[in-house]
């Protein structure tokens, strides 16, 4: 099968120095500059989720960490077993495939979102958990930390992490 190209010579006279008549647009979005700020989620929703309002934590030690914008509260008293994250950057999903700070990557289904399920490199499966999807430009990450203290959680994290991302998936950017 032959393609034939047809091309038509337009006509055009412009008058030299002058301004051409034509309409110019763009369709462009700017990409944000700073990731959204997970602390932004409001608090009944924090609370329906799950989570201590009151412990909310802006950063680490009041910090953004490499770029990322990061939230943070405990479970709930009397429980406070463990502390849940939120971390959002300007970052791609390959931002995982880093094996010296990622490894036990699996596909899996958050809510309404694919994810992937990771491990940070010597943690302990069975007291921490990590899950990170893409919206847009930005990578959001989600992880549980066990307290120290507790040696055998009524929980299983990564199940735990995942049921809080649902319940919190109508206020994280879409």
């Amino acid at each position: 099968m032959m393609a034939t190209l047809l091309l038509i010579p337009g006509c055009s006279s412009t008058t030299e120095g002058a301004a051409s008549p034509g309409t110019k647009t763009s369709t462009t979005v700017a990409a944000p500059t700073t990731p959204w700020d997970p602390c932004t989620i409001p608090d009944e929703a924090v609370e329906r989720a799950g989570l201590n309002v009151a412990t909310k934590e802006s950063g680490i030690f009041g910090r953004d960490q490499y770029g990322f914008k990061i939230c943070g509260w405990e479970d709930r008293p009397p429980n406070n077993k463990y502390y849940f994250s939120i971390f959002v950057g300007l970052e791609g999903i390959d931002y995982l495939d880093d094996p010296a700070t990622f490894d036990r990557l699996q596909a899996v289904r958050v809510g309404t979102r694919d994810a992937t399920q990771y491990q940070q490199v010597g943690a302990d499966a069975s007291l921490n958990c990590g899950i990170a999807f893409t919206e847009g430009i930005q990578l959001i990450r989600a992880t549980i930390i066990t307290d120290a203290t507790v040696r055998n959680p009524p929980y299983d994290p990564c199940m735990e992490l995942n049921s809080l991302v649902a319940g919190l998936d109508s206020e994280l950017p879409s």
